[in-house]
């Protein structure tokens, strides 16, 4: 648990360091989130301004299982299911941003 803390600590950090960066920066940072009731990996694109944490928001958490590669992210809904906000994303730290997840999905 103490792990899973630390790395949304770092992840939420960098997070916010992609949000301020790309205000300044073109193109996007480019994000990878895996959707766990679909089993799929889905590019997506980090939009320059957070969000207020007002309305309704699915979580965003680290994928310590990698199954996209690299550091990643997961989610439990993505395009086409029933709970998918469109890429309104909240971490563990209640930071909340806008990421779209880009169709196609693509096996791990």
């Amino acid at each position: 648990m103490r792990r899973i803390k630390g790395f949304a600590a770092v992840l939420g950090a960098g997070l916010g360091l992609i949000l301020v960066t790309t205000a300044i920066a073109s193109p996007p940072p480019h994000v990878v989130v895996y959707v766990e009731s679909q089993g799929l990996c889905y590019d997506s694109i980090v939009t320059p301004k957070p969000l207020p944490a007002e309305g309704r928001f699915q979580l965003l958490e680290p994928d310590s299982a990698n199954h996209c590669g690299g550091p990643a992210l997961k989610t439990a809904f993505g395009p086409r299911d029933q709970g998918y906000l469109g890429g309104r994303w909240i971490l563990p730290d209640g930071t909340t941003f806008l990421c779209p997840l880009l169709r196609p999905g693509y096996e791990p």
